[in-house]
This record gives structure tokens, C-alpha cells and sequence, in this order.
């Protein structure tokens, strides 16, 4: 496309009174190299970060705008927010984004916060994507249409997602209390906004809010993973450094909360099911050197096991679970407490009990263990987000938001040297009774009142202006994404119990390594009535063993920054492990410990009870939890005791409270062992020295039960609409099934899998149901379609699912199967599957690049024997398909007649 930046035409700008010039291109200058991170700058304000990693097969590009609900103003309350879904729609000189990103097949989103708006697209690295990519995001910088009629149809998407969240108690909650605690700063405003201002705010309107903050000198543009950086610089020059500087200047917002005299208390009353208990306390500003001591205390009071809060409210059984929340901020944060209560305790009781406990925080007596197990679980996180390139780079949108993205290196670096004396200075800093929203407010005198800290931008500069970070790591190795490569760097073994294994040669940024395993078990007649049993089993699994407690387990994942998961699901036990190259040995050590010697503690699996049914009780009420659950209830017909029954919510409840911890350890004595399993491990290993690990781990753990394959049932659907009411929710549901017999040996395969992406998976929100339902006619937030088609059986299915406001629920009904008839009637056009078939090949290329990708292919190859070549035959078989052969399959498997579907919500609402 030709640089139409570089013309000499005048760019003019509604609301601006001055006309903005385009200018010659400049190379960006160089500023610094921070730890691997590359900065630079151009004249007309806009900051470039460059953060290269040759590892990766995709690269991303994430700008961030340094505006978020904070800088909204009277009658603007989510404007910010509702902007963000405008910039998908279109541009004046590129056309339609979300066509365009459809065909690209990366991964975008757009996210809005307090601070901050980004947009970001991950997408198979090359230099057409790169150019692509960096134009689009310059285009749509100064020529998104911002159309009214777009806008008629958008807010009513957005007022869909304001309902989901309606739905939950704990998050209307939260909102509340932030509300409550704020009188004059705009943290106190929920991001998604207003119902009414984005209702009733006008294109126009919009267009001025885009003008005034869309603009080179209010963002940072980062591009990270495989790039060319000489090319990158040169796009950036040519798309980026041609915008000119507006003339008008941003002023700093200067509102700072003043300091709370005294408690306040919020109450909620909402139809629901669940007993939730919120309590806030102004902190500080991310830049300040009090947020990392703060955050360190807040793991040490919520761990598990070993927090204090912790243990004062779970472990005593007085409630289900405790969280604490500290958001990455500009301005002066908050720190957010959350209790979930089970139905049977009282809440009030419950509530004097957090508080009492609450009031202990500031004289506590905190230990140098609790700071060094604190310090150990930020690093660790810290570290594994800063060897995931991509994820970091996305990342980076809440520090660049919060004033720098040295910020986030100086937190760190804060985090390494905290001491007791830090976290007990917090404490008792903070969390005074007259600083917490929770409750009444009580008169009192000579109060000693936490005034928020503010940071000017300039302390900020001062602050990061000659930091220069830790000495830059080497990079990995490249690795490319394809199925060619995968090969060429796979060594498969079986161990000498049976199980099959596949290592994978890929050097991951910060000698990262990733495990993942999945152990297929027993028989029918053994798991007989146990789902309930295998699911809680793998959930306690890792709350001690005859040599280690579940703190000292916990303590030893976080020193050496790794995790270890576990979960149970039909007659499959799965463990995955995430860690680094010289931690290997004592994490696979460590597993074997955990697989051979659990106790199974009667207090965690009492804990572990408590917490999951509340979370489920919070469920019992919300439409989508009864709607994705009633489909399978009523289009399948198992038995309850069958490993493949759906259980209701209350069911499932009711089970949980039945499970004795004798039963946990029958089960993991003899239902588990690997040697029908198989496994993949990624990383720079040496495929030796992991291979005996595996085998001392895994080889002689065998089960005492004879495995034998479960097959699943086909039970025919038929026509059927079913309504569940869930009085006085603001959302609905709705999913819809046609089951069917098919696997992926089947001819029909490749063009059902493309049938379904033209339907209503394929794209960004470009197939036919998301286009119709949110695009259309602005009636579902979400809307789509997916497909079950399994390797091992043919027990096939296709599902389609929406979100909407109750009101809605004939409108969504009769959009849905219009555009299903309409498709099985008409079929697809050749431009459509070209479109989609383009797509669809780039988001394969685009998952190549995911190391979970990569180890699940690898998986599926040694447990059902389907070779890796299946990858790119399916492609091949896809893209030789006539659009007719598409069509003659959605036919032969896809009739309303055959459509069961379950609406949820409050249809009785006016």
C-alpha cells in the first residue's frame, strides 16, 4: 500500500481548532538498552520499545495509550472503554480492522484499565505481518470512522458485558467498595463505565475524546519476539514518525484522593447464592517504593498454606478462601481483601471475625521466613512472566500505564531486598481501621490518617531516568514454528513400565522447561461412581506427603520459580509442570514424591471441600454455569455412576460433602500409575540425562487396576428449545447441540472443521453468528460456535452459544437459526472460504508457535498414534476443498431439526 502519510495533504481534525500537518519520516532515536529492552523516541512525542527474542516464532505488537477511564470527565463514565470497541470497526484508509485481523489469523485484543488503553495482535513472525500490522495500528491511530451507526449497534455489545458482570456477586461487590472508597479520584469508577453515558453518548462526542488522547505523544509502541529490528525501525519510520505532534497539550489529571477519616461500609443485597465479605485499604502508587512491601505482605497474609489470614479464616473453617488484590496503578492503589463464605456459616459472625482478624495486620510480628517465602513467589512470577517474550510484552502495558516501563525492573529490584522492617513499616502504615471500607462509620479523634502518595511525571523521570537494570541475558536460540522442525528436534522413548515419551530440543528464553503428562487409568467397573472421588483426589494431592508438608512443598516450588499441577477428569489423571533447566531434577523428584507418598491431610481435603462447593454454590443461579451444564444433562443419557454422567451443580455438592478421605487414598493406592500414559517435555534438555529422570520419576509407578478403554455413547439430538429461569440476573445464556457420529479418520472431517469457521468460530468476531448476533444487531456480547470431533471415537458434536440480556432471548433464538438455515440452505460463497481458509491457516501457524501447542501435538502422536504429518495433511486436505464440498457436509450434519438448545436468565423481565 502506498505511504499516503508521506503526502503533503492536510490532515484536519474535528474538535481540534488547529490543523495537524503530516511530516517527513525520521528513523527513531535511540535512547537506551535496558535489560534487553531497546528504547526509543520520535520528535513527535510517541515512545518505541524493541524487545527481541529469536526463540519465539511469533512476534506481537501492543500499543499502549496512556488513557483509561481515569481521564474520563462528567457524562463520559466508560468512554474509554466503549472507544476501544469503536477502533475495531474501521478506518478511513484500510477498511474493516476486524475483517483484516480475521485474515491475518494472529491473536488481538484490546484491553481498558485506569490508566491505560492497548491494543495488541500476536501473529506468526515475518516482515509482511511486521509491516502489516504496524501500519494498521498507525491507521487506525488518526483514522478510525467512529460511525454512528456503528456506535447504535456497539453500545448495546457493551452493555451486554456490563450485564455479564452484573452477575457476579463478588464483582459487583468489589465495585461497590472501590466506589465507597473514593470520593473524588476516578479509581472509584467501574472501567466498563456507566449504563447510561454509554448509552446515550454520541459519535461526535466520541470523536473528540479519540482526537484528544489518540495521538503519537500520549502512546508507547511495542514490538516484541522474532523480528527484523532494522526492519522494524524502518516501518515504524514510515508509518509512525509521519504523524504529526498535535498542537494541543495534555495536562496530568491532578486529582489526588484525600486521606480517609474513618471506616465506611457498604451493603449489598442482589438475588444470588453465595456470601461474599470485601474489605479495602488505600495503598500506594506503583512507582512508590511502599507498593512491593505491600505486595509481599499481601501473599504473606493470603497464601496457602501459610498466610495468616489464611490460616486465621480457612484453615479454622470460618470461611472457604481469602484473596487479596493490589492493581498496578498511576496514582495511589488500594489493596482488596476478598472472603467467600459457605452457605451454612453466619455472615455477620463471620464478618466480626475477618475484621478482628484484619485489625491484627499492623501488629503482627512478621518473620524472616515469611518475607523470604513472600519474596521467593513475586520473583518467581516475575521471572516466568520475563521469559514468556509475548506475554511480557503485553505485560508491559500496566508499567508503561503506571508511568515507565523501567518501573517494572525498579520492583524488582525493590521486591530482592525487602527485610522484615519493610513489611512491618507497611503494615502498620497502612492498615488502620480509618484507611479500610467495609463498615460504619465511627467518630473519633486524633487520628493519625494515611495521605495517598502522589508522583508527579517528572519524580517518575528523575525516578527511572538513569536506571540501567541487570545485565542482559543471551538470547535463545531461533526456533521455527512447523511441523518439520517440531520433528527434527523430537526424541521419543518409552520407559520400562510401557509409557511413551517425547522430548522436545527448544531453547526457551531463561533455560524455561515445561512438562506435560497425561496418565489414562483403570476400567469401567473400578471408577464406577468415583468422578467425584478422582476429582478431589488430584486437587488434594498436593497438600503433603510423608516427608513434606504442603507449606514446605509450596516453599520449595517458589524457590526454585517452578509449579506443579495435577487434575482428574474422567478415567485420565493429567500433571504438568512449568520450571527451569537446573531445577529439573528436583522437580521431577518431587513429583515422584507426590505420586508415591501423599497422605492426604483430613484438614485439606476438608479445606479443599469448603472451597470448591462455595465456588460452586456461587454457581447454583448464573445462566451460563446452568447452561453449558443442562445441554449435556439433557442430550446425554449415562447412568450416574458413569464416568462420562453430568452432574448438576447441587449434585455435585451434595457428592463432594460425601467424600471420605479413606476413599481418596484407596483410590490414589489403586486407581493411578503412568504405565499406560505417555508425556513431553520442552526445553534446552539433554535428552539423555531428562530420559533417566523420566524413567526414575515415572518407570515403576504402576497401577493395580487393568486399564481398558471407556467409550463413549452417541445419543442422538432432536428438536428442542428449553428455558431455565434465574431470577434477577442481568445476563442470559444460551447453547445449542447437534450431536453426531464422526472422528478425524473421517473424509468429512477437513470440510466440517471448515464449515464450522465460516459458521461461527473462524476469524476475529467475522463468522456468520458473531457477525449477525454482535456485529448486526448488537444483541450478544459473545456469540459463536464450536466442535467436538475426537480422535479415539466418533461421538462428534457442534455446539453453538451466545450471551444476552434477557430481553433479547427471541431476538438471539431466531438470529441463530436464521443464519444456521441460512447457511445449510444457501451455503457459503467461494470469497468466504477463501477468507476463512486464509485465516484459518494463519491461526495454525500462529499455534505452532505456543510450546503447550507443540507438547499436546507430540502427546496425541505416542497416546492415539496420529502422526505429527496429520498437522499439515489436515491443512492440505482443507485447502484442496471446493467450496461445494463444504456445503454438501454442513447439510449432511447440520439441521435445526436436529438442534437441541438451552436459553438461560430472566425472561420475565420487561
Amino acid at each position: 500500500m502506498r505511504n499516503f502519510l508521506l503526502t503533503a495533504a492536510v490532515v484536519f481534525y474535528a474538535g481540534l481548532n488547529t490543523p495537524v500537518f503530516a511530516q517527513k519520516a525520521e528513523t527513531p532515536k535511540f535512547v537506551s538498552n535496558t535489560e534487553g529492552i531497546k528504547e526509543y523516541s520520535l520528535s513527535n512525542g510517541m515512545k518505541v520499545l524493541l524487545l527481541s527474542d529469536p526463540s519465539q516464532s511469533n512476534a506481537v505488537v501492543n500499543i499502549v495509550y496512556n488513557v483509561g477511564s481515569k481521564h474520563e470527565g462528567y457524562g463520559e463514565k466508560g468512554m474509554a472503554h466503549l472507544l476501544e470497541h469503536m477502533l475495531f470497526k474501521s478506518t478511513k484508509k484500510l477498511g474493516d480492522i476486524k475483517k483484516m485481523l480475521s485474515d491475518k489469523g494472529g491473536n488481538a485484543n484490546g484491553t481498558t484499565w485506569y490508566d491505560r488503553t492497548n491494543y495488541y495482535e500476536v501473529f506468526p513472525s515475518n516482515d509482511e505481518n511486521l509491516k502489516w500490522f504496524l501500519e494498521m495500528e498507525a491507521d487506525r491511530m488518526i483514522n478510525a470512522t467512529i460511525l454512528q451507526s456503528d456506535l447504535d449497534k456497539e453500545f448495546s455489545v457493551v452493555r451486554n458485558e456490563f450485564e455479564i458482570g452484573e452477575n457476579s456477586p463478588s464483582g459487583v461487590l468489589m465495585e461497590r467498595i472501590i466506589s465507597a472508597a473514593y470520593l473524588w479520584h476516578n479509581y472509584g469508577n467501574s472501567t466498563i463505565g456507566s449504563k447510561e453515558d454509554v448509552e446515550r453518548v454520541k459519535a461526535v462526542t466520541l470523536r473528540k475524546f479519540y482526537e484528544k488522547y489518540y495521538q503519537p505523544d500520549n502512546a508507547t509502541l511495542i514490538v516484541a519476539g522474532k523480528f527484523d529490528e532494522k526492519k522494524a525501525l524502518e516501518y515504524i519510520s514510515q508509518y509512525f514518525s509521519t504523524i504529526a505532534k498535535p498542537a494541543r497539550v495534555l495536562d496530568a489529571p491532578y486529582t489526588v484522593e484525600p486521606a480517609q477519616d474513618g471506616e465506611r461500609f457498604v451493603e449489598l443485597k442482589r438475588a444470588g447464592d453465595s456470601k461474599v465479605i470485601g474489605a479495602l485499604y488505600h495503598t500506594a502508587p506503583y512507582a512508590d517504593k511502599d507498593y512491593a512491601a505491600l505486595d509481599a505482605l499481601q501473599e504473606i497474609l493470603t497464601a496457602d498454606p501459610s498466610g495468616y489470614l489464611y490460616k486465621a479464616m480457612i484453615d479454622s473453617h470460618k470461611a472457604a478462601s481469602v484473596y487479596a488484590y493490589q492493581p498496578l496503578v498511576r496514582d495511589a492503589s488500594f489493596m482488596y481483601f476478598g472472603l467467600d463464605i459457605p452457605a451454612d456459616k453466619d455472615l455477620k459472625t463471620t464478618e466480626n471475625d475477618f475484621r478482628a482478624e484484619l485489625d491484627k495486620i499492623a501488629t503482627i510480628k512478621y518473620t524472616d521466613q515469611d518475607v523470604a517465602r513472600a519474596k521467593a513467589k513475586i520473583l518467581k512470577q516475575v521471572e516466568n512472566i520475563k521469559n514468556n517474550t509475548i506475554g511480557y510484552a503485553v505485560n508491559l502495558t500496566e508499567i508503561v500505564g503506571a508511568g515507565n516501563y523501567k518501573l517494572g525492573m525498579i520492583y524488582r529490584d525493590t521486591v530482592e531486598k525487602l527485610t522484615a522492617a519493610d513489611i512491618q513499616r507497611v503494615a502498620a502504615k497502612y492498615f488502620k481501621t480509618n484507611n479500610r471500607t467495609v463498615g460504619v462509620f465511627i467518630p473519633s479523634k486524633d487520628e493519625v490518617r494515611v495521605k495517598n502518595v502522589e508522583y508527579t511525571d517528572d519524580q517518575i523521570a528523575t525516578l527511572t531516568k538513569d536506571y540501567k537494570g541487570k545485565a542482559l541475558e543471551k538470547d535463545a536460540a531461533p526456533f521455527e514454528a512447523s511441523i518439520k522442525n517440531l520433528k527434527a528436534n523430537l526424541t521419543e522413548g518409552k520407559l520400562s513400565n510401557g509409557m511413551k515419551y517425547g522430548l522436545i530440543k527448544k531453547d526457551i528464553k531463561g533455560g524455561k522447561v515445561l512438562g506435560s503428562f497425561k496418565f489414562p487409568v483403570s476400567n469401567a467397573k473400578d471408577l464406577n461412581g468415583k468422578s467425584d472421588v478422582g476429582s478431589l483426589m488430584a486437587q488434594v494431592l498436593k497438600t503433603g506427603t510423608k516427608s513434606h508438608t504442603k507449606e514446605q512443598i509450596q516453599d520449595m516450588l517458589d524457590e526454585w520459580k517452578s509449579n506443579i499441577n495435577f487434575g482428574f477428569s474422567g478415567q485420565t489423571l493429567f500433571v504438568n509442570f512449568s520450571t527451569y533447566k537446573d531445577s529439573l531434577p528436583k522437580v521431577t523428584s518431587l513429583i515422584k514424591e507426590i505420586l508415591t507418598e501423599s497422605t492426604f491431610p483430613e484438614a485439606e481435603l476438608a479445606k479443599t471441600v469448603n472451597e470448591y462447593n462455595t465456588y460452586l454454590e456461587s454457581s447454583l443461579n448464573d445462566p451460563q454455569s446452568i447452561a453449558f451444564t443442562e445441554i449435556e444433562k439433557i442430550t446425554e443419557n449415562y447412568p450416574k455412576e458413569s464416568i462420562y454422567y453430568t452432574a448438576s451443580t447441587q449434585e455435585q455438592i451434595d457428592n463432594n460433602k460425601k467424600v471420605k478421605r479413606e476413599q481418596l487414598v484407596d483410590f490414589y493406592n489403586k486407581i493411578l500409575g503412568s504405565n499406560n500414559g505417555v508425556g513431553s517435555v520442552i526445553g534446552d534438555v539433554d535428552t539423555k540425562t531428562t530420559a533417566a529422570l523420566l524413567e526414575s520419576t515415572f518407570g515403576k509407578w504402576n497401577s493395580k487396576s487393568n486399564y481398558e478403554y471407556i467409550k463413549p455413547e452417541l445419543f442422538a439430538t432432536k428438536k428442542q428449545d428449553k428455558d431455565y429461569l434465574t431470577p434477577d440476573k442481568e445476563n442470559g445464556a444460551a447453547v445449542g447441540k447437534i450431536s453426531f457420529s464422526m472422528d478425524r479418520k473421517s473424509p468429512d472431517y477437513p470440510a466440517f472443521v471448515i464449515a464450522n469457521e465460516m459458521l461461527g468460530s473462524g476469524g476475529f468476531l467475522t463468522a456468520r453468528i458473531p457477525t449477525r448476533l454482535r456485529e448486526k444487531e448488537g444483541i450478544s456480547y459473545g456469540a459463536g460456535s464450536y466442535v467436538n470431533i475426537p480422535i479415539d471415537n466418533n461421538v462428534a458434536s457442534w455446539a453453538w452459544y451466545a450471551f444476552f440480556n434477557p430481553t433479547k432471548k427471541d431476538a438471539v433464538n431466531k438470529a441463530l437459526k436464521e443464519e444456521v438455515n441460512k447457511a445449510v440452505k444457501d451455503g457459503f460463497t467461494e470469497e468466504e472460504f477463501k477468507s476463512n481458509l486464509t485465516s484459518w491457516l494463519n491461526s495454525r501457524k500462529t499455534g505452532l508457535g505456543n510450546d503447550n501447542t507443540l507438547m499436546g501435538l507430540v502427546n496425541s502422536q505416542l497416546q492415539y498414534g496420529q502422526s505429527l504429518d496429520e498437522y499439515d495433511a489436515l491443512e492440505a486436505k482443507v485447502s484442496a476443498l471446493k467450496v461445494s464440498q463444504v456445503n454438501d457436509v454442513l447439510r449432511k450434519y447440520i439441521s435445526e431439526d436436529k438442534m437441541t438448545s438451552v436459553f438461560a436468565g430472566d425472561f420475565n423481565k420487561k
